[in-house]
């Protein structure tokens, strides 16, 4: 089918082919009602022969188009014109994700987690309006050249708040299999964690430049999402940050339990993992076992085997053997005692002597000590009086003059460390210990250096949603922002228009002014139902809430003329005050028969003349039937509300009248 040049619904311009995807098309073309440039999404032709699949295609797109995020592209309208099912986006004229990974390779973990953080940001706002995406892949990821991440693509998106089956689950699994979590690849029951679990495969190859799993074909890179556990990033890339490392491994668990459980969860982590790169996020278990899993536990042999053993050889070692004599020896012995008596007494005798000479030698010794230790312990004290000095005021001074003055002085002064602090300038002493006026006889001042005001550079956060845009300047650089919500006709809301300081160098620790767009202050308002109303209650319903309204017309035999049949938002969508909602109109053309008498006697056919105006158009002739007999004509037109006619003899008007439809 030939689209370009084609205009649809009466005001979109198809002007060329930008993509292609599984389902559809993606035309650039032009709002001649809006005047701007917008894409659309147009259904291939298998799909749209599917009346079932159009109809959820609808219903979702419908749903997408009530996401209003800074990071998810803005979706203005959905519709059908002759069969043709379309969607009309924002248009961003930048480059993909995927894109971006091929070109620059790995990319830090700084900027994954930045990237991450906005694309988080827009699933915690789709995950919040009950929207699950399912095809999370760096190709339906926009980056423009301030790296502002837009996620697009919610065609294959399922409204969690139905109980009807989505458009997923007719015929065959749609997305990307690299991308797949484990249970979308069994085909089972996706949520929001389904998504995280995608998130994490992006963040993976946006960190390695690899995806987890490959294989030849897709039915392998499935298995592998459902049986596999991926090489952490960090062994493919030893420049992943700890936190980065843990975040993405967290998020591809396999099991939904012990993954993310919401977008915001894993937002709290990449803020802590922005500031602190080094740091543990995620806690891991200790053993491989899980709770309730069949465990095999030791026997209480296995385990004095293997602990109780070495002891027990240990007491063996040192005991003494005991002898039980028997009766016969005991008899035998009694003589020998006897005989050994003696000699036992005359060795205690002798031991007494000796131990009386060693106490006698040791008073001797405590005794020379003690005196020598007097003299100089005195020596000492006195000596100590005589060079007690009083800790000069250093504070303030520079460090190697203050060390000149101090040697004079007979003081070391000794530098412990330095630091940056903006009330001293570099080289100059903060800190001193003993303080001045202390009195010591130690000679020595420990002090700190000022490293002087420590300059950081403020970098460009213009254009960037205001949530990583401090997680850039606060945590990661030490700045204070100062925020300030402005409204923008042109920037979306939560990000950043302005900054008072870029790409210069600010002291740590001061105040960044930012500008940030509060959006175009614009009221929202939510659509009401005008479908079987008529058109003129219609409107009367939406212009009173703010709302620009079109009308389209379509005939429908069934039902009334003039009342709506369909509306392009439905019921409780969220637009803005000024924003414009398309109604059809039904409108039947309706065969109307009139006759006109009183026709002058003997007037004849060629001098009659007949005019018509329908609808409030011209007067234009039209033909007639004459009954000369009963002086009277008769003629039929077909209209939509009134007709007014004028008759004439001889150019003579005789009679005229309107009649409704």
């Amino acid at each position: 089918m030939e689209l370009i040049g084609k205009i649809l619904a009466g005001r979109y311009e198809i002007i060329e082919k930008i993509g292609e995807g599984g389902m559809a098309y993606v035309f650039k073309a032009r709002d001649n009602l809006l005047n701007r440039y917008v894409a659309i999404k147009i259904l291939k032709e298998e799909f749209s022969k599917d009346e079932v699949f159009v109809k959820r295609f609808r219903t979702e797109a419908q749903s997408a188009a009530s996401l209003i995020h800074p990071n998810i592209v803005s979706v203005f309208d959905v519709g059908e014109d002759k069969g043709i099912s379309f969607i009309v986006m924002e248009l961003l004229e930048s480059k993909t994700l995927k894109d971006y990974i091929q070109e620059k390779g790995p990319l830090s973990s700084e900027l994954t987690l930045k990237i991450a953080a906005q694309i988080a940001s827009a699933l915690e706002a789709a995950h919040k309006a009950h929207i699950v995406h399912r095809d999370i892949k760096p190709q339906n990821i926009i980056l423009n050249k301030n790296l502002v991440a837009k996620v697009t693509d919610f065609g294959i998106a399922k409204v969690t708040n139905t109980s009807t089956a989505t458009i997923t689950s007719f015929g065959k699994t749609m997305g990307s299999v690299h991308y797949f979590s484990p249970e979308h690849a069994k085909g089972g029951y996706t949520d929001a964690k389904s998504d995280l679990y995608s998130l994490g495969v992006v963040m993976y190859e946006m960190a390695t430049g690899k995806l987890p799993f490959d294989a030849d074909s897709p039915v392998s890179v499935a298995l592998k999402h459902i049986q596999e556990t991926p090489v952490e990033p960090k062994q493919v890339n030893p420049n992943v940050s700890n936190a980065l490392n843990q975040i993405i491994m967290k998020a591809m668990e396999k099991s939904t339990a012990k993954r993310y459980q919401t977008a915001t969860e894993m937002l709290t982590d990449i803020s802590i993992a922005l500031a602190k790169p080094t740091s543990s996020l995620v806690a891991r278990p200790q053993s491989s076992i899980e709770a309730g899993d069949t465990q095999v536990i030791p026997t209480l042999n296995d385990i004095e085997e293997e602990n109780l053993v070495p002891n027990v050889r240990t007491r063996q070692s040192s005991s003494r053997s005991v002898y039980i004599p028997t009766k016969e020896d005991k008899n035998s012995s009694v003589e020998e005692d006897k005989n050994t008596q003696n000699d036992k007494e005359d060795k205690k005798k002798a031991k007494k002597k000796k131990n009386m000479i060693i106490l006698g030698i040791f008073a001797v010794i405590i005794i020379v000590v003690g005196a020598f230790s007097g003299y100089f312990i005195k020596k000492i004290i006195d000596n100590g009086k005589e060079v007690e000095v009083e800790i000069p005021n250093v504070l303030g001074k520079d460090f190697e003059e203050a060390q000149k003055e101090c040697e004079e002085q007979g003081i070391k002064l000794e530098q412990t460390s330095s630091d940056y602090n903006s009330d001293y300038e570099e080289g100059q002493i903060m800190t001193q210990n003993p303080l001045a006026g202390t009195k010591t006889t130690d000679k020595v001042i420990y002090v700190e250096v000022s490293k002087g005001t420590r300059m950081v550079k403020v970098t460009n956060i213009e254009g960037k949603d205001i949530r990583v845009a401090k997680y850039e300047l606060e945590n990661t650089l030490g700045f204070v922002v100062e925020q300030e919500n402005v409204t923008s006709d042109t920037v979306a809301s939560g990000i950043v228009i302005s900054q008072e300081y870029k790409d210069v160098e600010r002291p740590y620790g001061s105040v960044i002014k930012v500008q940030v767009s509060s959006g175009d202050g614009r009221e929202q308002i939510v659509v009401q139902n005008v479908v079987g109303k008529s058109e003129d209650e219609a409107r009367s319903i939406l212009e009173g809430q703010g709302l620009t309204v079109e009308v389209n017309y379509d005939e429908d035999s069934g039902k009334l003329n003039g009342t709506v049949l369909a509306q392009s938002y439905p019921t409780n969508s969220v637009l803005k005050e000024g924003d414009l909602i398309t109604i059809t109109v039904n409108r039947r053309e309706i065969n109307k028969t009139i006759t006109v008498t009183g026709i002058p006697a003997g007037t004849q056919r060629d001098d009659i003349e007949v005019r018509v105006s329908i609808d409030g158009g011209a007067l234009n002739t039209t033909t007639f039937t004459y009954d000369e007999e009963n002086s009277q004509i008769t003629f039929t037109i077909n209209g939509y509300e009134n007709v007014s006619y004028e008759v004439s003899v001889n150019g003579t008007l005789i009679k005229s009248g309107s009649e409704s439809f």
